[in-house]
């Protein structure tokens, strides 16, 4: 299998993966190392951009690193797994052909954007500011949002279980679609209400 068709022809790519009987997971959890790795390097930078005292640095920022890696092959896998067997619920509903192990294969693979979002990221990290920690970074959001590689991810989830469960493009973006927008819901929810919590705590340690 040619994995440079998931670059330049993902239809292509995928209607041999609807061919194939069995597909390993090697590459999606390949991916999902990947990204873990990327995830405990940035953590480590937003560490090095802190003002923290020289002797304490080195500590601090490896016990990061290390928290970032495993928090993000954790996170990543287990929103591959839900998202899989969702997905695979409702195609198979629809009457869709693909099995879950199939779904878990495809969103794995299309998570792999990811990897050259998080690289820039790394790249383009910007230092923390202690004086807006507590206030919600709306552009930040957004931008995680609707940012090319996001929608990339997407688009590439949505060919993928359409061409392997035999469903139109149009019946698998409901649920697709319908699955980032919740996820984007609670996020905000979480996030609004964290920081809520972290700025009362902060006013009542002050007074």
């Amino acid at each position: 299998m040619n994995y440079l068709y998931l670059l330049i022809n993902p239809v292509k790519f995928f209607k041999q993966v609807a061919e194939k009987e069995k597909v390993s997971l090697l590459i999606p959890i390949l991916i999902i190392a990947i990204i873990g790795c990327l995830t405990g390097v940035i953590a480590g930078n937003v560490v090095g951009s802190m003002d923290l005292p020289a002797d304490q640095m080195g500590m601090v920022k490896t016990i990061s690193i290390v928290t970032g890696i495993i928090s993000g092959i954790i996170s990543v896998a287990v929103a591959m797994v839900v998202k899989a067997a969702i997905f695979n619920l409702v195609l198979k509903k629809m009457g869709g052909a693909g099995t879950f192990k199939t779904a878990v294969y495809v969103v794995g693979l299309s998570y792999f954007p990811k990897i050259f979002q998080n690289n820039l990221n790394i790249f383009f990290q910007k230092p923390i500011d202690m004086t807006k920690v507590y206030e919600m970074d709306w552009v930040a959001f957004l931008g995680g949002i609707f940012s090319i590689f996001n929608i990339w991810q997407l688009v590439l989830t949505i060919i993928g279980l359409a061409v392997v469960y035999g469903v139109s493009y149009k019946k698998t973006a409901i649920p697709v679609i319908g699955l980032e927008v919740v996820a984007a819901g609670l996020s905000l929810g979480v996030s609004l209400i964290s920081l809520n919590s972290m700025a009362g705590l902060s006013t009542t340690a002050i007074s």
